[in-house]
């Protein structure tokens, strides 16, 4: 099984958690990003910080991991895109509920609410996590070998309304 972005997504989700506090606090200043490769957008406050992760233990080829983390004072807004390689196939719903677990199992959550929809025509879920630490509102769509991903991360009981748009404004330019 494949399923690695739940887990990189997770430990840049701790990262963020980290650093949700720290001086380099984005202005809220919201537009819309494009990623590098053109294959997908996202509302977001700032400047948001891009790295890569590339994962080549696997026979069939690298997985390659593309995060971008924006922080203000009290929230943290996280996209990502996760392209697997392309000789291994992935069933839809069975990759998504792996990588929704594998996202909870890192940053020690558990799922309080879910959705599974069409999300641009592809299969999605869209779930809303606990933890001692924090508050998480995450869509994953799967399309083809690649799965997107937002997270918003809120230390709140309610959810900010900034989350909230922040995780469906997700748009699909190139999947």
């Amino acid at each position: 099984m494949f399923t690695r972005f739940g887990l990189k997504i997770g430990l840049t989700v701790a990262l963020a958690l980290a650093v949700t506090a720290a001086a380099q606090q984005t202005t809220g200043n919201w537009h819309t990003f494009t990623d590098a490769t053109g294959r997908f957008s996202f509302l977001v406050p700032g400047e948001p910080q891009h790295q890569t992760q590339k994962d080549e233990s696997h026979k069939e080829g690298p997985i390659v991991t593309d995060t971008y983390v924006a922080n203000t004072q009290t929230n943290a807004f996280i996209a990502g895109l996760t392209q697997y390689p392309p000789a291994v196939p992935l069933e839809d719903q069975q990759e998504l509920t792996a990588d929704r677990d594998n996202f909870d199992k890192e940053v020690k959550a558990t799922v309080v609410s879910e959705e599974r929809r069409q999300y641009g025509g592809f299969p999605a879920v869209e779930f809303k996590s606990k933890s001692e630490q924090a508050n998480f509102h995450v869509l994953m769509v799967k399309a083809d070998h690649r799965v997107y991903c937002t997270v918003a991360v809120y230390k709140t009981a309610e959810e900010p309304v900034e989350c909230v748009r922040f995780v469906s404004s997700l748009k699909l330019i190139n999947p």
